[in-house]
């Protein structure tokens, strides 16, 4: 019995030993809008060093500031490199974009992210930005956003909110908009491609277009 309990203690020191070795040492810095002050952070095993930077239009009334930095250990994320854009109505966007290394420190960049200038891309999602109940109204999607999502969470001063629009995929992925989107707990998040293609990139309804060409086909006829 003394046997084992001496093999499981030396067990348990090699595995933290291992752990100790394996964690990362990280930059950290907790939003605003710059990182100049940053503090050394050790990672837990399994976790990488992140940077997110974002920036934003008409989102600070949740908490989010125009232009934002985020230095952290975290999980190695399915979006590290890639886009999170938001498109909520015309006046409520957001993106970010996260960066990920696993080297000590290595997280020392600032990823100036600008506001998607992209013309509609015939895609239209339901738009809601509601304490309460969403309405009907719809939202033009810009770019590479081909996702109708939904979010509901809760922020200072807010208990309940529903946010409604276009997201790219990396925007869907929930992990990564905790970690972007901190100011936001109980974050839910839910997408799925929108509707049958039926407007097109000038705003035509193809069933119009259909019926106006059957239309005139029949009047050719006669």
């Amino acid at each position: 019995m003394l046997k084992m309990r001496q093999v499981l203690l030396a067990l348990c020191t090699v595995c933290a030993l291992l752990s100790a070795v394996n964690s990362l040492d990280c930059l950290k810095c907790d939003g605003g809008t710059s990182c100049l002050n940053t503090v050394s952070q050790t990672c837990s095993s399994f976790e990488t060093c992140l940077t997110f930077s974002s920036t934003s239009l008409g989102f600070q009334q949740f908490g989010f500031t125009q232009n934002g930095f985020v230095k952290k250990c975290g999980p190695k994320l399915q979006t590290c490199g890639q886009l999170l854009s938001a498109k909520f109505t015309n006046q409520i966007r957001v993106e970010s974009r996260v960066e990920c290394c696993d080297t000590n420190q290595c997280n020392t960049g600032v990823y100036n992210v600008a506001l998607t200038v992209d013309s509609w891309n015939g895609k239209q999602c339901p738009s809601c930005v509601s304490t309460g109940s969403c309405g009907t109204d719809l939202v033009n999607c810009l770019g590479t956003q081909d996702q109708c999502i939904t979010v509901t969470g809760a922020s200072p001063g807010i208990p309940t909110v529903t946010l409604k629009g276009c997201a790219t995929k990396a925007a869907c992925d929930k992990d990564s908009l905790m970690t972007a989107w901190p100011f936001l707990s109980n974050l839910q998040v839910a997408c799925n491609a929108p509707s049958a293609n039926v407007f097109t990139p000038l705003g035509i309804n193809m069933f119009m277009i259909a019926g106006a060409a059957s239309l005139a086909l029949g009047f050719v006829l006669n």
